[in-house]
Parts: structure tokens; C-alpha cells; sequence
């Protein structure tokens, strides 16, 4: 007799693809990891639970609006390869639309003009960021990005936030490009979603400050040797050029993996030489370190890619001066770098007593002036006819401050 193929339902084939994708891939990484297990490492996952623990309260109203949201667009595909998703942060008035691609003419076919949260320009589209988060190159998360994304949108930004491969299943190479791909995504298909393609803002936290700035320099690089060409990968997706972007922002990051201080602070923290190595393809011994660091090093491509400041765009980094985690040094040590390749629009903001995550998430969770997310939408809107004479509200607290507290005394980072 001839085999009959079993169809499954639509629903079942939704439930299957999400238990595959959140479930399954991540239990087979999580078991790859294992052999990267340090005591150390125990001890910081153990902070980070009683951390995520303290601010569950929170968490889960911002997961609340983050599932239920009908301006929020999750898991859109951006790219082929694994973990290649995004979400996208839509104010009132824009849409989205799968099929829809940008082709640079004509005016923004995604939104509808005159609601109160209009944060274009006059012909109606709007700053588009897009967002990288953090997560030691390991723990990434589009969804770490839900809060800083959701405020965004309510002061009429669309976002973007980017999954990008996480170490074991990617190396820094995998990371960097799927950051490219995502990038390149939102460029071709910005004013499609009522953006403005001439305002597109790259975002990076942490690690995706390192892996936003990688994205940015490698595409200078490709497009200089190729004679100022746009590159594109045959992949649809990766077709952009720094020249495109209006402005990056790094937030707590990492720009100089080839210091050797760099890598036995991050030892001295938990993450140890061997994974760190391993990230950056320097091999487990770190016996490619040499070559590899600096391929993988913002700072060294700003010093080895000729010509490079002619196509970055403008730069405003901020850091927190009591992070322990990625040291202030680095922002300073990137901005010193970007000036003396030539690049003239370097803004430098350092919070005092602000640690890793205290701007990006304790600060925003505790309510009031949130003053990151004050300098990165003025720094947005600085070229705005009324950029000047921004004043945000103060914001509602979303924990008791003894919480807040507590939960500053357990992170890990």
C-alpha cells in the first residue's frame, strides 16, 4: 500500500515550530555550554535569577504589553540563518507589511498622519532605531530590549530589535553579520512601515554595542574595496551602506577585544579566557588571538580600514562610571579612536555612580527622569526643528525603590 502523509493541523504546526525554536534548540545549546561551565559561572547565573527574581513584578507587566501589544510585531524573519528574527515597535498610525519592500521613491506608504505621537518630519516618516541587545555574546535577547523599545515607540519611534546567533550555535563572524542582515532588512523597508530611510539610527547594548559597531565598520570596509559599491550578500537582506545610517548609539559597550587587560577583566568576572577566546575565534587556547582579535575589534578596524571616517555616521556613546562589567574606558577608548580616524561627530555621555545595567534597566523600571533614554532621543532629535526644546516626562515607577535596591545589590553584571 502506498504511504499516507499525516498533515497536521495549522495550529499544530505553529505549536511545533515554537517548541522546536524555544525549547528544544535552546536545551541542545544549553547543553554544549556545559563544557564551557566554570564555578564562577554557577555563581553568576545564581545572582542573575535572584536578580530577575527582585524585578519579576516588573518583568512581567513589561512582558504583559510585550505579548498583548497589538503595536508590537514579533518574531518577523529577517535573514536565513538560525535566530534571524526581529520585533518591531510600531506607533499609532504605522503598519507593517510582509510583503511590502522600500524602494527609496515616493512618500511613506505605512502611516497615517496626525496622531499624537507624530515624531517625523514633515512629510510624515519617522526615526527608525534599530536595536541590538547585549547578553555576554551568549544570552542575547530581542525580548531584553522590550522596555527601552516600548518607551521608544511612545515617543513615536518605530523599533526594531534585533536575535542575532548566540555562542556555541555563532561566533562573533555568524553575530556580526546577522546584525548586518538585520540592518539591511530595516533599511530596504523603512518608509514601507512609515519610517524615514533617511533617519535610521543603529542602537547597541553591551555586546550589541561591539557587534552594532563591528556591522557598521566590516560594511565600510566591504563597500571601500569594492569602490563604494553597496554590498549585497545574495542574501536580499544585507544590501546597505553606512552612508544610509543617521546615527549610531552604544550603550555600556565593549569596542577593543584585543586589549589583553580587556579579556583578563572579563576572566576575573566569569567570563573566562577560554569561552572569550572561543567567541571571538581565537580558538579555546586562544592561539589565534593575534590574528583573530583584532578582526573582531572596533578600535583596530578604526586604525586599519583606510578612509574609514568618510562613511560612519555620527556617534554618541554612553556609559555608566561605575559599570564593572564593561569598564567606561572602553566608550572612551572607542571615541578616542573614532577621532583620530577622522570622524568629527563623537558625543561622549558618562553617568556617575551608574552601573552595567542601572541605565538600561534598573533606571527605567525605578520611574522618573530616565536620563539615557532622555540623551538618546534628543541626540535622535537634535537636527529636529524642535529638538532643542524636547523635555520628556518623568516616567511611572514600575517597582518600589526598596526593591530597585535590592535587586542592584545581587545583579551579577
Amino acid at each position: 500500500m502506498p504511504s499516507r502523509r499525516i498533515r497536521l493541523p495549522a495550529f499544530a504546526k505553529a505549536t511545533l515550530r515554537f517548541i522546536v525554536r524555544n525549547v528544544i534548540v535552546p536545551l541542545w545549546l544549553t547543553l554544549r555550554l556545559i563544557a564551557y561551565v566554570r564555578v564562577g559561572w554557577l555563581i553568576k547565573f545564581c545572582g542573575l535569577v535572584a536578580f530577575a527574581a527582585v524585578l519579576s513584578p516588573a518583568f512581567f507587566r513589561i512582558a504583559w504589553t510585550y505579548y498583548t501589544s497589538r503595536r508590537v510585531k514579533r518574531d518577523i524573519l529577517y535573514g536565513s540563518s538560525p535566530r534571524n528574527r526581529l520585533d518591531l515597535y510600531l506607533p499609532e498610525g504605522c503598519h507593517y507589511d510582509a510583503s511590502a519592500v522600500d524602494d527609496k521613491s515616493g512618500t511613506s506608504p505605512g502611516t497615517a498622519g496626525g496622531d499624537a505621537e507624530d515624531a517625523g518630519d514633515e512629510s510624515g516618516g519617522r526615526p527608525v532605531i534599530v536595536f541590538v541587545t547585549g547578553g555576554m555574546w551568549i544570552i542575547g535577547y530581542k525580548a531584553w530590549g522590550a522596555l527601552l523599545s516600548l518607551t521608544l515607540m511612545k515617543q513615536g519611534f518605530i523599533v526594531a530589535s534585533l536575535d542575532y546567533r548566540n555562542f556555541p550555535q555563532g561566533t562573533v563572524g555568524d553575530m556580526t553579520q546577522d546584525v548586518s542582515n538585520g540592518i539591511g532588512w530595516v533599511a530596504k523597508r523603512a518608509r514601507s512601515f512609515g519610517g524615514d530611510a533617511k533617519k535610521i539610527f543603529v542602537v547597541g547594548q553591551s555586546a550589541g554595542a561591539h557587534l552594532a559597531s563591528s556591522a557598521i565598520l566590516r560594511q565600510t570596509e566591504y563597500e571601500t574595496s569594492l569602490g563604494g559599491s553597496v554590498i549585497d550578500y545574495g542574501t536580499a537582506v544585507a544590501r546597505w551602506s553606512p552612508r544610509d545610517l543617521a546615527g549610531f548609539v552604544g550603550i555600556s559597550g565593549v569596542y577593543a577585544p584585543d586589549d589583553r587587560a580587556l579579556a583578563e577583566h572579563f576572566n576575573r568576572k566569569g567570563l573566562h579566557k577560554e569561552v572569550f577566546w572561543s567567541i571571538m575565534e581565537a580558538g579555546y587556547s586562544g592561539a589565534r588571538a593575534e590574528e583573530a582579535l583584532p578582526r573582531a575589534s572596533p578600535c583596530a578596524m578604526l586604525r586599519d580600514i583606510p578612509g574609514v571616517a568618510s562613511s560612519l555616521p555620527a556617534v554618541l556613546l554612553c556609559h555608566g562610571n561605575a559599570d564593572g562589567s564593561a569598564p567606561p574606558s572602553e566608550s572612551a577608548r572607542f571615541a578616542e579612536a573614532l577621532r583620530a580616524a577622522g570622524s568629527q561627530d563623537v558625543t561622549e555621555r558618562y553617568y556617575d555612580g551608574k552601573t552595567h545595567t542601572d541605565p538600561f534597566v534598573t533606571d527605567p523600571i525605578s520611574g522618573g527622569h530616565d536620563v539615557l533614554l532622555e540623551d538618546i532621543v534628543r541626540w535622535v532629535r537634535r537636527k529636529d526643528p524642535r529638538g532643542g526644546e524636547i523635555a520628556l516626562p518623568a516616567m511611572p515607577a514600575l517597582l518600589p525603590s526598596l526593591l530597585v535596591d535590592v535587586a542592584r545589590r545581587v545583579v551579577p553584571f
